[in-house]
């Protein structure tokens, strides 16, 4: 039977802490930096042959992922809230004592068959488009708190505003009138008109900085990786570019569910469960697994996808009166990111399944 090195490493912006040892060995421990010349240490001191690694998925993102990966290495990046912890584990947190249990689960996994708990590694094009859409979704907040603090600054203040609060942000009436509060003359004392004046500048660049982000994301909605299945999201009433966007880059490839439940469960939208003893299908929270951003967007147009559909309005209400609004909002995110995921996998099959157009080579 062939050696095989287990290796577990936990990853830090500067350092990596390391484990590894084949069965019947006492487990090594190490410390290397996180650049060229430390991975090239741990790569020398493992030395050849048949290596198996983990690491856990954190913001240091999937780049060693690729380093070992090109080594020859069976490398799996690993869910952090997967992984068993001991009570003592939990209240003594070091480096060790983090990588050790990643180092028994890969022997675990490697030996008996046990499952690991890994993640998908999206490609190196979709972790580059997810920085734009992510990046776009971040000015949306941050413009939103600009907003507010603008509109908490002039009620603490007194100030009044000739406009409805719904059009304190057009670029006819709303800006000027802010632009024109900010002057010396608008009646406001020197020390009011200076942070208001900043937080309008900062939110007119915002608003610049989101019009050009809005191009590039239409542009790459265009390309070839993303045109049908952007096509086929926004085809549902109240799934806009962004949306679909978002749901695309966060969730990757949609093939690689096989259902509904599968989508439901990542999306973090599905409820946990307590079934135990004489507890039978006990339901709870929603888990709030998966990407964040997706159940944000989805939050936001499934109240357009809402009252777009009429029967679905109904459906709201009904549920709202019996569970609450929040458990119907909830759902009907639920229902709205299945759909769009059909819609996307849908238009992938057919796409596949086409013949080629005219001149065009098949494959």
């Amino acid at each position: 039977m062939k050696k095989v090195t287990y290796v577990a490493m936990d990853v830090h912006p500067n350092k990596i802490v390391v484990m590894w040892a084949s069965v019947g060995e006492k487990p090594s421990t190490m410390t290397v930096r996180d650049d060229t010349k430390g991975l090239a240490q741990l790569r020398s001191e493992i030395g050849r042959g048949e290596v198996w690694a983990t690491y856990e998925a954190s913001s240091c993102g999937f780049t060693l992922y690729d380093t070992l990966t090109s080594w020859g290495w069976k490398a799996a990046v690993l869910a952090p809230t997967k992984i068993p912890r001991s009570v003592r584990g939990r209240k003594r947190k070091t480096d060790l004592e983090d990588v050790r249990p990643q180092w028994e689960m890969l022997v675990a996994h490697g030996e008996l068959g046990m499952s690991l708990p890994k993640v998908w590694v999206p490609p190196i094009k979709t972790r580059e488009d997810r920085e734009l859409v992510r990046h776009r979704l971040w000015l949306g907040e941050e413009m939103g708190r600009i907003k507010a603090k603008i509109r908490s600054m002039l009620k603490m203040h007194a100030v009044e505003c000739p406009l409805e609060s719904d059009k304190l942000w057009t670029k006819k009436k709303g800006m000027p009138w802010l632009r024109a509060t900010c002057k010396e003359d608008s009646g406001l004392s020197r020390s009011l008109r200076a942070p208001l004046r900043s937080l309008v500048e900062m939110l007119e660049q915002f608003e610049e900085h989101i019009d050009t982000l809005d191009a590039e994301i239409k542009a790459l909605s265009e390309t070839a990786n993303y045109k049908v299945q952007v096509e086929a999201a926004t085809g549902e009433k109240g799934v806009g570019r962004l949306t679909a966007m978002t749901y695309v880059t966060e969730l990757g490839d949609v093939t690689r569910f096989n259902n509904r439940k599968q989508v439901g469960s990542y999306l973090g939208l599905t409820p946990t469960s307590y079934e135990s003893g004489a507890a039978n299908d006990r339901k709870g929270h929603i888990s709030r697994m998966g990407p964040a951003r997706v159940r944000k967007v989805l939050n936001q147009a499934a109240w357009a996808y809402m009252r777009t559909h009429k029967h679905r309005q109904a459906w709201y209400q009904r549920v709202a009166r019996r569970r609450g609004k929040k458990k119907a909002v909830v759902a009907l995110m639920r229902e709205l990111g299945i759909v769009i995921w059909h819609r996307m996998r849908d238009a992938i099959f057919k796409q596949r399944s086409s013949p080629p157009l005219q001149g065009q080579a098949a494959g």
